[in-house]
């Protein structure tokens, strides 16, 4: 019986070495087969969008006040309407601006008739004085009185002028076009023209339309960097660059805007440079002070290599990829990463070159020299292509 038992042993000792082995061969297999979704990068060029928020605003904005004061006696609009510039907006009552005209044209008039008197004392008394009749005082007497004759016409003129411009402005008159606000003075109310009685109403200019919105200062300084090195194609002065907005159900408006103004100094508080954009709206579909998402478009990143946001890892280091190399070693990559593309991509500014493998999937699973087999994203839809034809 030992000799059976000693065979036994022995066999099952044979058994568990064999199972060990074909366990450790399976390990390896599975380490050395296991496949994973990679892509091979290319330089192209991205073009590229940046999205702010912002807010929309008049692009004329102006008060209309009452220049005079008194009675005010009509409103000539609609509160809420378009209005063109020169439109009768508001009548003061006219009727004390009227006898103030009479009065200093009667003013003149008088006056007039004083230099035409100090003109013909002035003639006669020249000429005897030529003629040794008179004395030199009388002359100059004379002279003096023609000249104050003259600057009494003078001030009559201008009190007339100043009665009839008090006249003009009991018709008040919009100053823009644009959409006007609540009335602020109703008809019948005394009008002053000091302080908030003298506000009557205000417009807006609604067409074009403002939408006012801030980009940081280092995006604003990298485009600028890149550019300067050839990165980015250099809009000439910003005529490439379109502005679009996007509404608050993310659908586009249709008509697109370009940049017309870049503050010069950055807020100190944000760290933010402040730009405008203008657009066409003579629907007024857009509203000042409305929200709305302001899409910059037309810059183009110049030879970029983009790789999806998922490969893209973050570690003690910064970011990285898992790059694989051409006998299938899996190689930790430090990459220094750019904006985004509107694939969801993350554009590489350092660190990888064109023709490289970067693997896309399985990512938590990947270790520094692991080997192996990449399936870039051409063999994937081939697969799929037979899989659909099988």
């Amino acid at each position: 019986m030992l000799p059976n038992k000693k065979i036994l042993a022995g066999f099952m000792g044979v058994l568990l070495i064999s199972a060990c082995f074909e366990k450790n061969d399976d390990t390896a297999s599975e380490t050395a087969e296991m496949t994973v979704d990679a892509i091979r990068v290319e330089a192209r060029d991205v073009p590229l969008s940046f999205e702010y928020s912002a807010r929309a605003q008049g692009s004329k904005e102006t008060q209309v006040r009452a220049r005079v004061g008194g009675i005010l006696l009509k409103r000539n609009y609609i509160e809420g309407t378009k209005v063109n510039a020169g439109d009768v907006l508001f009548e003061i009552d006219p009727a004390p601006y009227k006898v103030a005209l009479a009065q200093a044209e009667a003013q003149l008039a008088q006056s007039q008739a004083q230099l035409k008197s100090a003109q013909n004392d002035w003639n006669r008394i020249s000429t005897l004085f030529k003629q040794h009749v008179v004395s030199e005082k009388s002359r100059d007497d004379s002279l003096a009185a023609l000249d104050t004759a003259k600057a009494a016409v003078q001030v009559a003129q201008a009190q007339v002028d100043q009665a009839q411009l008090n006249l003009d402005y009991t018709t008040v008159t919009a100053p823009i076009s644009g959409i006007t606000s609540l009335q602020d003075q109703s008809e019948g109310s005394l009008i002053s023209v000091n302080g908030d009685a003298g506000l009557l109403t205000s417009i807006t200019q609604v067409d074009p339309i403002y939408v006012i919105f801030s980009a940081s200062e280092n995006e604003i300084l990298s485009l600028t960097v890149m550019t300067d090195k050839g990165m980015i194609a250099d809009p000439v002065k910003g005529k490439d660059i379109k502005a679009r907005v996007k509404l608050g159900n993310d659908a586009y408006y249709p008509l697109s805007g370009k940049i017309n103004f870049i503050n010069p100094t950055i807020d100190e508080n944000t760290g933010t440079i402040k730009l405008r954009a203008v657009f066409p709206n003579p629907e007024g579909r857009l509203r000042p002070g409305q929200f709305l998402r302001l899409v910059l478009e037309g810059l183009v990143r110049q030879n970029a290599i983009v790789v999806p946001e998922n490969a893209v890892m973050q570690g003690a280091n910064g970011a990285f990829v898992y790059k694989i190399n051409d006998k299938g070693t899996v190689e930790i990559t430090n990459v220094k990463t750019g904006f985004t593309t509107e694939e969801e991509g993350w554009i590489i500014d350092e660190g990888l070159e064109p023709g490289d493998v970067v693997a896309v999937s399985d990512l938590m699973k990947l270790r520094q020299g692991m080997n192996v087999r990449p399936r870039l994203e051409k063999e994937a839809e081939k697969e799929e292509i037979l899989d659909g034809e099988a």
